[in-house]
């Protein structure tokens, strides 16, 4: 048994008992000073930007996953949990995460020892684990997190595929301006439908992510992230214990650690169980959705599908009961078809898999589209505007070739092909047509937030071309 970190739950404070399976709160269980570290007590921070395959990956981010948590309160209830289970991860949507954590001072108990009722018991010979559980709070970090998910349903595989594609580049990187760009693009190209999560710890934010529109609703989540970053500092919270083994604290070792080693194995498999049968239970209900069902192409010979779904919910009752008897019978802890087969007598009983005849997301292709007018007014809106305006303003009086050399790297942050831009704005430029920019495209984080001629349409010769910048 080792230090291990665990989200925040209530009830727990420096010096209460743990206990290992349930992650309840137990007596206080030992004392000592508590001092902030002595050097290092500055600010860390992380961004991220990636994609989620299952519900186990949501749950690892979160801190509550069966290999992150050290088998420590798997099956208790949480707002991890409970946040996971809300984001419905499945296999036909793409699912997306931007997560954001600041990480302030740490306080823990440099010399820990046990708090006076907890040795009275060693004494005793009692063991401490019925009162004190098997660890002790002995830090806690403050600061926050805040994650943001977006389960993006699409319309077929083909344009699953496509939008991952587009947006592969981005995953694992800083959610810059340009990585915002880049997948709201992708998003509207794709022509996804979206649902986005909130879970946050400390700071605060006002914007509700609700938008009917994929591309708005994205925008909106960044929105609130960013008013929880600028507010997280200034309200912070404990969002992280350090758990330690009461040895640590000059206790006993737990007489009956192989059983406990046992029982945590046996409550991360049926944790890492639970979140595979979520999976395959989300994706039935996704595929029995009205909404969803004209995606699908069904075999002559398909499964009963209300039959599975009833069959997998029964699966996640089994390993809920299988986690809560190796809580309370830890020396008897087993995996869920054993102890189906041991303890009820379903010689028989296995865990429902999907069955190869499930419906298959169709395969739709894209039509088959003619090129654009050379004079088709593109789609600028939500695009930065300062380097849309600086392009327009040099093509106005050079060439497309001298003008994308010579602002260089002040193009980077566009979100269309810098080229066709510049080839657009000469063609509509030398035929005659005005800019009429409104607004102050310098200033920064500036946006184009509406446009006319709409995208699409040809700009006719000398004809106004205005673009508003908020």
């Amino acid at each position: 048994m080792k230090q291990e970190t665990v989200p925040m739950r209530d009830g727990y404070d420096i010096g209460i008992g743990v206990s290992m399976a349930s992650g309840s709160p137990m007596a206080l269980g030992a004392t000592g000073a508590v001092t902030p570290p002595q050097v290092g007590g500055g600010e860390t921070g992380s961004f991220t930007f990636r994609r989620i395959e299952t519900t186990q990956d949501l749950e690892s981010e979160l801190g509550v996953g069966a290999d992150i948590s050290a088998g420590i309160g798997l099956f208790s209830g949480s707002a991890s949990l409970n946040f996971s289970k809300r984001c419905r991860v499945q296999s036909s949507s793409l699912t997306v995460m931007v997560s954001n954590s600041r990480t302030f001072a740490f306080r823990q108990m440099d010399s820990p020892a046990l708090s006076d009722a907890a040795a009275n018991l060693v004494q005793q010979g009692k063991p401490l684990e019925e009162q004190f559980g098997e660890y002790f709070v002995r830090g806690i970090g403050t600061g926050g997190r805040f994650f943001g998910v977006v389960r993006i349903d699409t319309k077929s595989a083909q344009s699953k595929m496509s939008l991952n594609a587009a947006l592969e580049g981005s995953y694992g990187v800083t959610v810059s301006a340009e990585v915002r760009i880049s997948i709201s693009e992708a998003m509207r190209n794709a022509e996804a439908r979206a649902e986005a999560f909130i879970l946050h710890d400390g700071g605060t934010f006002t914007t509700q992510p609700r938008s009917g529109d994929p591309v708005e609703l994205v925008n909106q989540l960044y929105k609130a992230m960013d008013e929880w970053t600028a507010s997280v500092r200034a309200e912070p919270r404990s969002y992280t214990v350090t758990l330690a083994p009461y040895a640590i604290a000059l206790g006993p070792t737990p007489p009956n650690i192989a059983d406990i080693e046992k029982q945590r194995r046996v409550l991360t498999r049926c944790a890492k169980l639970r979140s595979q049968s979520v999976d395959m239970l989300n994706l039935v209900d996704y595929i029995l959705d009205i909404r969803h069902t004209d995606e699908f192409e069904f075999a002559p010979d398909r499964p009963d599908l209300q039959s599975l779904r009833a069959a997998l919910a029964g699966d996640l009752d089994v390993i809920e009961e299988a986690a809560s008897f190796a809580i309370e019978n830890l020396k008897e802890a087993r995996d869920p078809e054993v102890f189906m087969r041991d303890i009820h007598g379903k010689a028989d009983f296995r865990l429902t898999g999907l069955p190869a005849n499930m419906p298959k997301q169709k395969e739709i292709l894209p039509p088959v589209s003619t090129p654009a007018a050379p004079n088709s007014m593109p789609n600028l809106v939500g695009q930065m505007a300062e380097p849309v305006i600086d392009l327009l303003a040099c093509i106005n009086l050079e060439g497309v070739d001298h003008c994308l050399n010579f602002l260089g790297a002040r193009l980077d942050a566009l979100g269309l092909d810098r080229k066709e831009l510049g080839d657009f704005f000469f063609t509509v430029l030398r035929s005659g047509v005005t800019p009429d920019v409104r607004g102050d495209a310098s200033r920064p984080g500036s946006r184009i937030t509406s446009q006319s001629p709409s995208p699409g349409t040809p700009v006719e010769p000398l004809t106004v071309m205005t673009l508003v910048v908020v």
